[in-house]
């Protein structure tokens, strides 16, 4: 054989091989890629997981008391029947008995148009309603311990009818707060 014949087969055996191989290599790249943009996903979802694991740990770390206080002051529901126990139970300390409970949840409208749209809040909220009556200083003293309680509450009316002498008749308004589920 003769060199020109040997430098056509190696050039057409090139040749051959260049269009059966250059083709998978654009696929091979393009698999490499998709190799990484797993990986990449794989390290956030890791990095995800092990964020998960220290929030868990430090929440671990919270004591049952701590847990039920936070509870207290922001709790996951209404629960409308706790808390008015929770107030007749401050109530009855000061031996007022209360009456007239009502609650209305206030309106988790965020806008009335997109233009004066605002961020949706994370808690939902109500407003509760009671009357009872008591001297004034009962009243104060009263109010003040659950001012002063855990949970929040925001006294958003007090409205003082005279009656009996010393007596007055009160209607308390507040608004409580708790967290989205």
């Amino acid at each position: 054989m003769s060199n020109i014949t040997i430098i056509a087969y190696i050039i057409l055996t090139l040749s051959i091989g260049y269009v059966f191989i250059y083709p998978k290599t654009g696929e091979i790249s393009s698999l490499l890629e998709e190799k990484q943009k797993y990986e990449n996903t794989l390290e956030v979802v890791n990095n995800i997981e092990n964020k998960k694991n220290e929030l868990l740990t430090e929440f671990n770390k919270i004591s049952t008391q701590d847990r039920k206080n936070i509870e207290t002051i922001l709790p996951s529901s209404l629960n409308f029947v706790k808390l008015v126990a929770q107030i007749d139970k401050v109530a009855m300390g000061y031996g007022i008995i209360v009456d007239k409970f009502s609650s209305k949840e206030t309106s988790s409208s965020v806008g009335d148009s997109i233009a004066t749209a605002q961020p949706s809040k994370p808690y939902n909220s109500a407003v509760i309603s009671f009357s009872f009556k008591a001297p004034y200083d009962k009243f104060s003293g009263f109010i003040n311990d659950l001012e002063k309680s855990l949970r929040i509450l925001d006294v958003r009316s007090t409205k003082l009818e005279t009656q009996e002498k010393d007596i007055n008749s009160y209607q308390v308004e507040f608004e409580t707060y708790w967290l989205k589920s």
